[in-house]
C-alpha cells in the first residue's frame, strides 16, 4: 500500500488497511457466486441429460411396443421401463400416462399432431417439476434466494420403411449379379457383407449399392469403367433385415386370418385343409387360406394353364412350382428349411405384369432357400427368404421385385431391374424407428 496517502488517520473508514478488506469481502462474494452458478449448473445439465435419456428410452419403447399393444399398454410398458433409471422412490413421479401422446408428424413442417389410435408417432415428455413435489434441489443458489429447478425433456420418435427394403435386392450374405444388367432410379442393391458385380452393367443415377464398407466391393479390374453409374451408386451403410424376423408372426397372421399381415383379398378367417400332392387353381376358393398337406412329399403348384390368385397357400412342404407358372394376388408360405425349399424350372412370374397398377402383387416366403432356374419375372413381387435366393430373370422380368434373405443372393445376367413404388402394397413389411426431434 505504499502509494496510499493518510490525511486523516484518525478516522478508520479512510485507513488504507480497510480497502484490502472491502476488496476481499468483494472477491469472496462473486467467487460464491461462480461457484454456487458451476456447481447447479452442472448439476442441472447432468440432471437434464438424465430425464432426455429417460424420453428417449421411453418413446422407442413406447412406439415399438404399439405395434403389438393397445394404446394403454405400450404406454405403461413406457413408463416401466425407464423406473431403473430414474427411481420414483428418489425422483419421484418423472412420467406418467399423460405424458405419453401418439400421432403423427409431419417431416415436412417439424410437427407433431396428436392422434389417438395412432402408431406413427409418438412424443414423450419426462419432468421434475415443483407442482408435482419433485422439482431439482438447487445448493449454493439456496443462498440467493433459488431453491429449486423445474427441468423438462421431450423426445419424438416416428416410424419408417426404408426404401431400400421395399424395392430390391438385400441380403446378409453376398449380393453376386453377373453382366450386362441394368437397373432403374430408386432401385437398390444391399449386402450386409459385400456386393459383387462383374461388367457392363448400368445404373441410372438414383440407384444404391450398398454395403458396410464400398472398399469390399468385388468386381473385375476397370470395374468403374465397365460398369457406367456404379460409383455414383455406392454407399457404406448396414441394414437390419427386421421383416425376417417377423417371419413366424407372419406364419401366426397367415395360418389364423387375423392381424395386420392377412391380405387385404381375404375376405374372413376360413381356413380350407387340402390334401394334395400336386395344385391348381381349380381346386382352391378365391379368398381364402389354404393349409396344403402333400402328405410326406413335395407339393407342385402349377399356375401354367390359370393363375394362382387370390388366396394363401402355407405348407410345411417344399414347393416346386411348374413351368410357366403365374401368382397374382397371392401370398405362399412354406415352413420346409432346406436350400431348395421354393424351385421353378422355368418362366416363374410372381405378381401380375400390369406396368405397376396398385394390386396384383404376390409374396413367395420360405423358411429355407429359393432357386429359379430360369426366366424369374416379378411385377410387384416379393421372396422372403432365410437363406440362399439363386435366379436367372427374364430380360424384361423385373419390375417392382424385392428379394430379402438371411442368405446369399446370386444373380443373373441381361436382365432389366426396374422400380415401380406403387403395386406393391401387400408385400410384408416392418416399421423401423428413428427420433424425429
Amino acid at each position: 500500500m505504499g502509494n496510499c496517502k493518510i490525511k486523516k488517520p484518525s478516522k478508520l473508514i479512510q485507513n488504507c488497511e480497510g480497502s484490502v478488506t472491502l476488496l476481499g469481502l468483494y472477491m469472496f462474494v462473486v467467487g460464491t457466486m461462480i461457484g454456487a452458478f458451476a456447481l447447479d449448473y452442472t448439476y442441472l445439465q447432468a440432471t437434464k441429460t438424465q430425464l432426455q435419456v429417460a424420453a428417449d428410452q421411453a418413446a422407442h419403447a413406447a412406439l415399438y411396443n404399439r405395434r403389438t399393444m393397445s394404446e394403454a399398454d405400450a404406454k405403461m410398458a413406457a413408463v416401466k421401463i425407464i423406473q431403473p433409471l430414474l427411481p420414483s422412490g428418489k425422483y419421484g413421479e418423472i412420467i406418467a400416462d399423460s405424458n405419453i401422446e401418439f400421432g403423427s408428424y409431419d417431416r415436412d413442417s417439424l410437427q407433431f399432431t396428436s392422434e389417438a389410435g395412432s402408431n406413427e408417432a409418438v412424443r414423450v415428455t419426462t419432468s421434475m417439476l415443483a407442482e408435482k413435489n419433485n422439482a431439482a434441489p438447487s445448493y449454493l443458489f439456496m443462498m440467493l434466494g433459488v431453491d429449486h429447478f423445474d427441468i423438462r425433456a421431450s423426445a419424438t420418435f416416428m416410424t419408417y420403411k426404408p426404401g431400400c427394403l421395399r424395392e430390391g435386392l438385400m441380403a446378409d450374405g453376398i449380393v453376386d449379379l453377373q453382366s450386362n444388367n441394368s437397373f432403374s432410379n430408386g432401385f437398390c442393391m444391399h449386402s450386409n457383407t459385400h456386393v459383387s458385380i462383374n461388367q457392363n452393367n448400368y445404373f441410372e443415377p438414383g440407384t444404391v449399392v450398398s454395403m458396410p464398407n464400398i472398399a469390399d466391393l468385388d468386381m473385375p479390374r476397370s470395374g468403374f469403367d465397365k460398369n457406367s453409374g456404379l460409383q455414383e451408386a455406392l454407399r457404406d451403410q448396414r441394414m437390419n433385415l427386421n421383416v425376417l424376423n417377423r417371419l413366424d408372426e407372419i406364419r401366426s397372421g397367415l395360418e389364423s386370418g387375423i392381424g395386420q399381415y392377412v391380405p387385404t383379398y381375404i375376405q374372413s378367417p376360413v381356413i380350407a385343409y387340402i390334401k394334395a400332392q400336386t395344385v391348381t387353381q381349380g381346386m382352391l376358393t378365391s379368398n381364402v387360406i389354404h393349409r396344403i398337406d402333400c402328405q410326406g412329399s413335395k407339393l407342385t403348384i402349377d399356375g401354367s394353364l390359370a393363375a394362382i390368385e387370390n388366396v394363401v397357400i402355407i405348407t410345411s412342404c417344399p414347393i416346386s412350382f411348374a413351368n410357366g407358372s403365374k401368382i397374382a394376388n397371392a401370398a405362399i408360405f412354406t415352413t420346409d428349411t432346406s436350400a431348395r425349399s421354393i424351385t421353378a424350372p422355368n418362366g416363374l412370374q410372381i405378381g401380375r405384369n400390369d406396368n405397376c397398377a396398385e394390386g396384383g402383387g404376390a409374396q413367395l416366403i420360405t423358411m429355407g432357400g429359393v432357386s429359379v432356374a430360369a426366366g424369374l419375372s416379378m411385377f410387384g413381387g416379393q421372396i422372403l427368404a432365410k437363406k440362399d435366393v439363386d435366379f436367372a430373370a427374364n430380360a424384361d422380368g423385373m419390375q417392382g421385385a424385392s428379394i430379402v434373405t438371411r442368405g446369399t443372393i446370386n444373380g443373373t445376367s441381361n436382365s432389366k431391374m426396374g422400380f415401380c413404388l406403387s403395386g406393391m402394397e401387400q408385400n410384408f413389411e416392418t416399421n423401423y424407428y428413428r427420433m424425429a426431434e
